[in-house]
């Protein structure tokens, strides 16, 4: 996926300036389509060029003048085309997973408190996903189709959240086991 689509469906609700585009990306697709501000409105500007969004200035007396950026035919048919096109799975590019191919060679409690730094990491974002499902999906099966989309991709995001919770839990354990206890002697080497 190319952040353009993510900002066209973005569009589809309601035209909007780049700052609100980015503020709702930050709270909607952000969760699992990282971009920087700066990124959005680099990529509205080449949308803006190609005809997928039309720019509109919205003329203000108390501030500078705003830019709503709505969504064209074509760029409707953009994403047509785009949701046409064959997903496949990702592939995961983790970097704490390789460091534990690195485990028994390097310190121990260092690999630890990584996998614990994670643990709470993945424990507050489960808790802002309850909580936007709690606020804004109580009853998903009286949802219309966009709205069950949404839904769709909160509930994959608790699920992951609870599974990887699930096994920072476990890695905390099973590299805590190999902690040598502190109050055992240290045995001598033979070597």
């Amino acid at each position: 996926m190319a952040l353009a689509h993510a900002i066209l469906v973005s569009l589809l609700d309601r035209p909007a300036s780049g700052y609100d585009l980015a503020k709702r990306f930050d709270q909607t697709v952000g969760y699992f389509w990282k971009a920087s501000h700066q990124q959005i409105y680099l990529e509205l500007h080449k949308l803006a060029q190609n005809g997928c969004v039309q720019a509109e200035t919205v003329e203000q007396s108390a501030r500078p003048n705003r830019i709503l950026y709505a969504l064209t035919p074509l760029g409707r048919d953009a994403i047509d085309s785009w949701v046409e096109e064959r997903t496949e799975p990702p592939t995961v590019k983790e970097e704490l997973l390789v460091k534990l191919f690195a485990l028994g060679s390097v310190d121990i409690a260092t690999v630890q408190a990584e996998i614990e730094r994670r643990l709470v990491a993945h424990r507050e974002r489960l808790q802002r996903y309850t909580a936007v499902m709690a606020e804004h999906y109580p009853r998903p099966e009286a949802l219309g189709p966009r709205k069950r989309g949404r839904y769709l991709g909160l509930r994959l995001g608790i699920l992951s959240e609870q599974s990887t919770i699930a096994w920072c839990e476990e890695a905390v354990a099973m590299v805590a086991a190999l902690q040598p206890s502190r109050a055992a002697p240290k045995a001598p080497s033979d070597g």
